[in-house]
């Protein structure tokens, strides 16, 4: 009889597939429509709307109260469960837009920008649209249906880069034709959701699950806000120590690898989170699926760190424009530190999926007292320090991660490093390739210079992983392609 291990496994790995490829779908719509923008818009109208962005974004760890995250989580009564989440979203969206809407001329001078207030008060609409499709989207999680989340990633890709560029081209509308973009994606997405979801809400809410599902869920609150602490900081530091020009520079650099190496990471701990949380309520061990997943992850990630750094320069003035030349050192040292903290991802993702969310904040409680200090001293100095300060703190978090994974499941540090290594291994060979084409062959200063050097890099590293590394790719062939029934089709039952 197959493992529920073996089983999750297969359902996991064509989950990533699909949902790779929905996250893909959406970031190529993403970028194509970002240059459009980058061309049409100046740095300082990107750094405003990066500003309401962090805000969004802090709110939205406090979101709904981890109810959602717990119906992913929860083994049983999810009809139930689900019914819950969505009533919890609908209040929590109203009550997070309306506090933001009334704090917008505080957080706008907290950032010396008066002129962002209204800027901030559109973007508090962003909860209550949301709201209406979390649940869908977490059923959607739970039964591992991410073929089923395509659509609605696509559609609000597409949706986010159309109104935008109309806008922005079309009438001159500067930050505010990205704010309207936001707002649409955002519609779409929920609207689709309800389309490709069939679960709807009704019935008497399940009171009794209220406390359960909430005390699961504030482990997971706590853990989003240092979350959001660790990895957004570098955007409060830069946009108030270094003003809405220097953050808009820095948004255009984080958005590289974060279309890139950051959606792989997303769209992992999307699919580990219910893989993992799956093998823990059978009773099966998660040490070989969790070395399994970094091994995976990085074998995505690294190469694109390392052509990021490679070729950070050409990527910005050719894609986006001479104008945003002052962002390539930044996106080269944000390339390293998000390649890192791929690395360390899949730590979380087991906490998370094992009911140790306690544990899961107790550790982002101590990367946020050694980053935050950190960044405040590099603020003193300029955008590209404070990316480089991320990049170093980066490698202590991603040990500590790895270093508590030992502690409480016995997984070694270096077997679990040793899952990166065939990642690693064929990225030095990539990284070599293109460095020597770059200097003796053809300049990637152009467009066609700049895809040809992607190709070869891509080439000769999907090459070195086949002839190094053979039985991976034909391991990952036979689990992507294996006839195993799916988890669910559904809606909850």
């Amino acid at each position: 009889m197959v493992s529920e291990r073996a089983g999750v496994a297969g359902a996991a790995a064509r989950g990533m597939a699909w949902a790779m490829a929905a996250a893909v779908s959406g970031r190529v719509i993403s970028v194509v429509g970002l240059v459009v923008l980058a061309r049409l818009l100046a740095p300082e109208d990107f750094g405003l709307l990066a500003i309401a962005l962090v805000i969004v974004t802090y709110l939205e760890t406090l979101g709904d109260l981890g109810v959602g995250a717990a119906l992913v989580y929860w083994p049983r009564r999810a009809e139930e469960a689900a019914r819950l989440a969505f009533a919890v979203n609908v209040v929590t969206g109203a009550a997070w837009g309306l506090a933001m809407i009334l704090a917008a001329p505080w957080l706008a001078g907290f950032f010396e920008r008066p002129d962002a207030v209204w800027i901030i008060r559109a973007m508090a609409l962003s909860f209550p649209v949301k709201a209406l499709g979390n649940a869908h989207d977490a059923l959607l999680r739970k039964e591992l249906r991410f073929r089923a989340r395509m659509l609605p990633e696509v559609g609000m890709g597409a949706a986010k880069a159309a109104v935008a560029i109309a806008l922005a081209a079309g009438l001159g509308w500067g930050a505010w034709s990205l704010v309207v973009g936001h707002l649409a994606g955002l519609a779409v997405w929920t609207a689709v959701l309800w389309r490709v979801e069939p679960w709807r809400p009704g019935g008497p809410l399940p009171l009794d699950l209220f406390g359960p599902m909430l005390r699961y869920g504030r482990g997971l609150v706590a853990v989003n806000v240092l979350a959001a602490v660790v990895h957004h900081a570098d955007l409060v530091v830069v946009g108030r120590m270094l003003g809405a020009t220097a953050l808009g520079f820095y948004q255009i650099a984080y958005k590289v690898p974060e279309m890139s190496i950051a959606m792989l990471i997303w769209v992992a701990g999307r699919v580990l989170f219910p893989a993992f949380s799956r093998i823990h309520a059978a009773g099966e061990d998660v040490g070989r699926a969790y070395v399994a997943s970094i091994r995976y992850v990085s074998l995505m990630s690294l190469p694109a760190a390392v052509g990021l750094v490679l070729l950070a320069e050409p990527i910005v003035t050719v894609v986006f424009g001479s104008k945003w030349a002052p962002a390539a050192p930044m996106l080269q040292a944000l390339a390293v530190y998000i390649g890192l903290r791929s690395v360390g991802t899949p730590a979380g993702d087991v906490l998370k999926g094992t009911g140790r969310t306690g544990l899961l904040a107790g550790l982002a409680l101590v990367k946020a007292i050694i980053l935050v200090p950190a960044l405040i001293w590099a603020g003193g100095f300029d955008a590209s320090a404070v990316a480089w300060t991320m990049a170093a703190v980066a490698v202590v978090t991603t040990t500590l991660n790895l270093g508590v994974v030992q502690w409480r499941y016995g997984v070694p540090v270096p077997v679990a490093l040793r899952g990166a290594a065939p990642g690693g291994a064929a990225s030095a060979i990539m990284a070599a390739a293109v460095l020597g084409w770059t200097r003796w062959v053809a300049s990637a200063g152009s467009v066609i210079g700049l895809a040809a050097a992607v190709l070869v890099g891509a080439l000769v590293y999907v090459g070195a992983v086949g002839a190094l590394f053979p039985d991976i790719l034909s391991r990952a062939k036979r689990t992507l392609l294996a006839d195993t029934p799916p988890l669910a089709e559904g809606a909850p039952k």
